[in-house]
């Protein structure tokens, strides 16, 4: 049964190519999945075979723990400018998240109103 060895969602191009590289380097034989058009399967990287997917993810994580000790800190400013970037890139996914997060807050919300409103 194939391994999930990597997340491909919000991942960089050029980190998705480094990891594919490393797969490929190490002759660890790999298949990929895209999130889909509407962004609800899980994109990813797997590997089949059992003893291949854990020296993928060995691999990965060393690679992964390279790359965070070279990371520079994100700033707030850093992260609005990120957040509006994908928000510009993906519209269909911003506009669905702002309208579920307006209905969860009014249900939150309406029986609070209905109950003051009642009372008085």
């Amino acid at each position: 049964m194939a391994q999930l060895v990597f997340r491909l969602k919000n991942v960089p191009e050029q980190e998705a190519d480094d990891v594919r590289e490393l797969l490929e380097e190490h002759d660890i034989e790999f298949y990929e999945t895209s999130a889909g058009r509407w962004q609800i399967s899980m994109a990813g990287i797997w590997v089949r075979d059992k003893e291949q997917a854990t020296m993928a993810k060995k691999l990965i994580a060393e690679d992964q723990s390279h790359r965070a000790s070279r990371a520079v800190p994100i700033t707030a400013r850093d992260w609005v400018a990120g957040f509006l970037t994908h928000a510009r890139q993906n519209p269909v996914e911003f506009l669905f998240t702002l309208v579920a997060l307006l209905l969860v807050l009014s249900l939150s919300l309406i029986p609070f109103y209905v109950g003051k409103h009642l009372a008085g």
